[in-house]
């Protein structure tokens, strides 16, 4: 009987001991794999900042090991609550398999499926970060509701290096997992040693230590409360670091929560007073106005027009990412803009100087130039089953005006259900990449004809002169253009574009930038392309079209600036130029924005007493009777602007020109901003809620 007790007491204690071992090990491998996944995610950051920041120059001027430091620890505790959810996960998972002889292989599994997703976002927001100028944001819905397989073959073709980029996140990913796998390894060895001892202390040791890791993730300090990481941290003063601080998870939920925000937006979203409140202020109406108030007639402008002159033919070309940078002084040396500047000659050609960007995105700027409304964020675009003919859009408005009205676009009718988008929006036909391949294809244009993303602009232009002249009534003609845009594969040697002056240029003045990567000389050489292409096409169509007018601006600032250093004038200025061969118009303002459009064309081209309904103002007239508005200012993306500033909330005031600082410029930024948000507020009434405001 007492060997039989000995042999179960033993036999019990050695169960004992293995349950504590298994137990031991759960918690240690816990500890570890947080320690590992944090350690990970600084490596990471580390990552980005050598590569984008040092190695291709984003990082800038003014910045030292110490900010790189902070930024690390700053970074970490963003981070960390990511890493609170994954090993609370991996806790879980762990004790919930602890009874499996397959427990090892599960727990490496699931910890290698959470390093490959965490490797593989960091280097897609290294990538987003060298495409936008920024960490994910708003832009990466462009994926979804973009032309998904014109984005990936993009990335395949283009300068971006997203095969190089797949495979070090592969073989990233592998490392880490055996890194990882060998320190499990040892740490099961280390809890195998450790439950011979003290096997309770140590639990409850291992324990305490999880406990705490899970405090410090999840609160950023050892405590019960958590902090307000975007109140707590003092951020970098530097652009970038500061950029890159909150880190991929951050920017992820920051883009869902957004996108959540603009699918269930409401008119509290844009201001806190009633949409009754609004009107009001926004169209200076008494105080004592009472609703109903017709949006439409608040909105309701007259032609001024005091010319004979009728203007037969209106090309509106929206051309991508032509920026305002691209006719800074120091690209002269190259000729960079040479051929749009030679029209402007005061007399029929003309350049707005400060002209904001209204979208940031080709889509968004078009919604915001078709329908003449702001941009709230929502995609209208893809809503054009309910979609009505806005009062404010300019495709309606030229309608009435006797002109048939047509959009061309060189890529595909499909993208963002432009075909039926333009339609619905007043235009009378619309002219395609089929079109256009179609015409091409009997003429003895040089393979290839078009790339990802349509026609090259050469062909949509020369198509468009021989439709304009088959036309049998004026017409008006809204362009968007697709060439200057990734993967930039234009045979640019083929049209004697000057790739070695470009080359040497660049060498001059950014030999230690690197923020074009490698492919410099041929980004500048697109825009340089582009540039005499669509002035010879206005040059042709003046000739055959003389009683023309022709409105060119860009869709968004073209993110390829070179250099590090970015201002608000950089980052939301897009050109407005205008020219006629046979109108000298009287410029009335130096300052707009995009939705200042519409009504700068229907100034010039309708017979004086039209009306019309329109956010914007017309920035000339033929009526030489009416003043300059020094007064005015411009409502953009997120941006606001006078003859002297530009504001936006992120970096406060900036001066144009040298401008002197005077003590009311804060709070007029801010007032002027306050109307940007009314103006959003009602163009989001005037999509969702109709004309009226009851």
């Amino acid at each position: 009987m007492g060997i039989f007790d000995d042999g179960y007491r033993g036999f019990w204690y050695q169960k004992i001991g293995k349950t504590a071992m298994k137990i031991l090990n759960t918690i240690l491998q816990s500890i570890l794999f947080g320690i590992f996944l944090s350690l990970l995610f600084i490596a990471i950051r580390l990552a980005f900042i050598l590569y984008v920041g040092i190695g291709l120059g984003a990082i800038g001027g003014g910045a030292n090991l110490q900010d790189i430091f902070q930024t690390l620890i700053d970074g970490a505790k963003y981070d960390n609550r990511a890493v609170a959810i994954a090993l609370g996960l991996f806790f879980l998972l762990a004790f919930a398999v602890i009874s499996s002889r397959f427990q090892k292989r599960i727990l490496l599994v699931y910890a290698g499926m959470i390093f490959f997703i965490c490797i593989f976002l960091g280097i897609a927001n290294m990538g987003f970060y060298n495409i936008y100028g920024d960490t994910f944001d708003g832009n990466l819905l462009g994926i979804v509701f973009d032309d998904q397989k014109a984005i990936f073959q993009t990335g395949l073709r283009g300068d971006y290096h997203i095969i190089t980029k797949v495979i070090f996140w592969l073989m990233a990913s592998v490392l880490a997992v055996y890194l990882y796998a060998k320190s499990a390894t040892l740490i099961e060895r280390c809890a195998k040693n450790l439950s011979q001892k003290s096997s309770k202390a140590f639990i409850f040791g291992s324990l305490v230590v999880f406990a705490g890791i899970m405090l410090v993730f999840i609160n950023s300090h050892l405590g019960f409360k958590a902090l307000s990481l975007d109140q707590h941290i003092h951020p970098s003063k530097n652009p970038f670091l500061r950029q890159i601080t909150p880190g991929a998870f951050r920017d992820l939920y920051l883009v869902y929560r957004d996108y959540k925000k603009i699918t269930n937006a409401k008119f509290s979203d844009f201001s806190d007073q009633s949409p009754a409140s609004v009107a009001k202020d926004f169209f200076n109406l008494p105080i004592d106005a009472k609703p109903p108030f017709d949006l439409p007639a608040l909105l309701t402008r007259t032609s001024e027009n005091t010319s004979s002159v009728k203007i037969k033919h209106i090309f509106y070309i929206v051309s991508e990412s032509l920026s305002e940078w691209q006719f800074d002084p120091e690209f002269d040396t190259i000729g960079l803009t040479a051929g749009l500047k030679s029209l402007l000659d005061g007399k029929h050609g003309f350049k707005v100087k400060h002209f904001l960007e209204n979208a940031p995105s080709t889509i968004k700027s078009l919604d915001v130039q078709i329908t003449g409304l702001f941009q709230t964020e929502i995609p209208i675009n893809t809503m054009v089953g309910n979609l009505p003919l806005f009062p404010t859009a300019i495709g309606g408005i030229m309608k009435k005006l006797g002109y048939e009205t047509r959009f061309y676009y060189g890529g595909s009718g499909t993208w963002q259900k432009l075909d039926r988008y333009t339609l619905a929006e007043g235009f009378d036909k619309n002219f395609y990449n089929a079109d256009m391949l179609e015409y091409a294809k009997n003429k003895d244009y040089p393979p290839p004809l078009e790339n990802l993303w349509g026609v090259y602009d050469d062909i949509l232009f020369d198509y468009m002169v021989q439709n304009t002249t088959n036309a049998e009534r004026p017409t008006f003609n809204m362009v968007m253009t697709t060439s200057n845009h990734p993967p930039y594969d234009v045979d640019l040697k083929s049209f004697g574009v000057p790739l070695e002056a470009i080359k040497k240029f660049l060498e001059t003045h950014f030999g230690d930038k690197k923020r074009f990567q490698e492919s410099n000389e041929n980004v500048l050489g697109h825009i340089w392309w582009y540039d005499k292409q669509i002035t010879r096409f206005i040059q042709e169509a003046s000739k055959r079209f003389p009683e023309s007018l022709f409105v060119i601006t860009g869709d968004h600032f073209d993110r390829m600036y070179p250099l590090a250093k970015r201002d608000n004038r950089i980052i939301k200025s897009i050109p407005l130029i205008l020219y006629s061969p046979v109108l000298s118009p009287k410029q009335l303002s130096d300052i707009g924005s995009h939705i200042d459009i519409a009504s700068t064309i229907i100034e010039l081209v309708a017979p004086k007493g039209f009306t019309y309904a329109s956010f914007g103002e017309p920035l000339f007239s033929n009526n030489p009777n009416l003043k300059y508005q020094s007064d005015r200012y411009a409502l953009g993306y997120y941006a606001v602007a006078t003859h002297r500033f530009i504001y936006t909330p992120e970096r406060g005031v900036e001066y144009f020109d040298n401008a002197s600082k005077t003590p009311t410029d804060e709070a007029k930024a801010q007032a002027l901003y306050q109307k940007l948000q009314e103006a959003k507020a009602l163009s989001w009434w005037l999509f969702i809620q109709g004309n009226t405001i009851k």
